[in-house]
């Protein structure tokens, strides 16, 4: 029984010496702030001026690499991000509202007008009708299910009534 317990006791201790120790997020940024403090301080020692690109309007701190100027001010290519699901923008295609930046998928998400017909966004051509957004693909005659063409809703009612009431001589 007593060679159990010694068993046990090293196999305890072997595994808390095999732990090693993970950095969290505080010690990844303390870390390379201390680099780049220290990258900046070695490149001033061999007589090369760091100029700073501006100020991260996330971060506060200086710029001294790739700088992204949006929205009336600099960021780190890291911290110009989406103001809805975080992840970085980076130098890709972003839209703007009311001061924030928003990826293209959260921005048509979250505010492009929805198609009464399927409650999808609408991306590009929309027709307003019935005081109702529609994909154009999506606005088409009840009773026959024909799409309503380039031609015009009006002109083509305006067919239909025509057919309908039997003025086929006008056509």
């Amino acid at each position: 029984m007593a060679h159990l317990c010694e068993m046990q006791a090293k196999v305890a201790v072997k595994a808390d010496a095999s732990k090693k120790h993970l950095p969290d997020k505080q010690d990844h940024k303390v870390s390379l702030d201390s680099m780049l403090g220290g990258l900046e301080q070695e490149l001033q020692d061999l007589g090369i001026a760091t100029v700073p690109k501006g100020h991260c309007a996330s971060c506060r701190k200086p710029i001294a690499g790739k700088v992204i100027h949006a929205l009336g001010q600099a960021w780190h290519p890291e911290h110009f991000i989406c103001s809805h699901c975080k992840e970085e923008i980076g130098s890709s295609a972003f839209f703007e509202r009311s001061g924030l930046a928003y990826c293209s998928k959260d921005y048509h998400h979250l505010f492009s007008p929805r198609c009464a017909y399927c409650a999808a966004p609408i991306l590009d051509k929309v027709l307003t009708a019935m005081n109702q957004t529609w994909h154009p693909e999506h606005f088409f005659c009840s009773h026959c299910g024909e799409v309503f063409g380039a031609e015009g809703l009006l002109q083509q009612f305006l067919y239909w009534l025509l057919l309908r009431t039997g003025w086929t001589s006008v056509l």
